[in-house]
């Protein structure tokens, strides 16, 4: 069953709904790039789900790591670039039921985890 994570284009504005992290971060992940302002933690099966990344302070270099449902080793997308202020999506392409975490890094320093289920 394939998996993959892969680099998308930047969108306009951050959701209301997310809290940032420390360091002017906000991370999620939502069921497609259409509705990539809705944080989800469930997703259907066949949908499309993105990792949203938004650096509110400044522009940043970042890696996005998925890990999928009966796997070890999460698959990492490095060298993201985020513009200030700007959704960043990466595309997860799963057809695994389960939980997937995604984890986000910059400067090698965690800056955020989201689990989501696809059902």
């Amino acid at each position: 069953m394939p998996c993959a994570l892969v680099l998308t284009l930047p969108v306009l504005a951050a959701p209301s709904t997310v809290q940032a992290a420390p360091g002017g971060y906000t991370m999620y992940v939502a069921c497609s790039a259409k509705t990539a302002g809705t944080a989800e933690h469930e997703c259907d099966r066949g949908a499309k789900p993105v990792a949203v990344l938004v650096a509110k302070k400044h522009d940043a270099t970042y890696k996005v790591c998925a890990r999928f449902p009966g796997k070890r080793k999460p698959l990492c997308a490095t060298d993201q670039q985020a513009k200030k202020g700007k959704r960043t999506l990466n595309t997860i392409t799963t057809t695994k039921l389960g939980t997937h975490k995604v984890t986000w890094y910059v400067g090698g320093t965690k800056v955020g985890t989201w689990k989501f289920d696809i059902v």
